[in-house]
């Protein structure tokens, strides 16, 4: 293989070097009063970087863990069982689980009385469709799936 004479251009505003025929493309943008020089800021630092980053050691492989031994490491953890949800916990936070299970449980309870009020007023305000069978409001006069009209 011939390595050729390659010849640069230089740029009179900028003294960047291009090959050839590539210098009036880089002149559409570079003039006198707007040269294109670029400053590395911070060269110093970026050397720095790229030696610390090349003179860590690369991992082996990956990281072991014990988790065949997991199961051995936790026999002799007690736990506690929360009587209003099943969930386990560790028996010095079973207590604030329960305070706080129970403050949810009683909103869980309210909700759902409001719920099946809800429902059991609308059982009594609903009417059916003669056509369709679509359940709708008592004061709704057209049906909401076929557009029967209601008399």
């Amino acid at each position: 293989m011939e390595v050729q004479n390659i010849q640069y251009e230089q740029c009179e505003f900028c003294s960047r070097k291009f090959f050839e025929g590539k210098l009036k493309m880089h002149l559409k943008l570079c003039s006198k009063d707007k040269p294109m020089i670029f400053i590395a800021k911070g060269k110093e630092e970026l050397k720095k970087k790229r030696s610390k980053s090349m003179a860590k050691p690369k991992s082996l492989g990956p990281k072991k863990t014990n988790r065949e031994n997991s199961s051995l490491d936790r026999s002799y953890i007690t736990t506690a069982e929360c009587h209003i949800c099943g969930r386990k916990f560790n028996p010095r936070n079973l207590e604030s689980h329960l305070e706080l299970c129970q403050k949810n449980q009683k909103e869980l309870m309210y909700k759902k009385m409001l719920i099946e009020k809800q429902l059991k007023q609308k059982k009594i305000n609903t009417y059916h469709c003669k056509q369709c069978s679509y359940e709708m409001e008592q004061d709704h006069n057209f049906c909401g799936r076929c557009g029967f009209k209601r008399k």
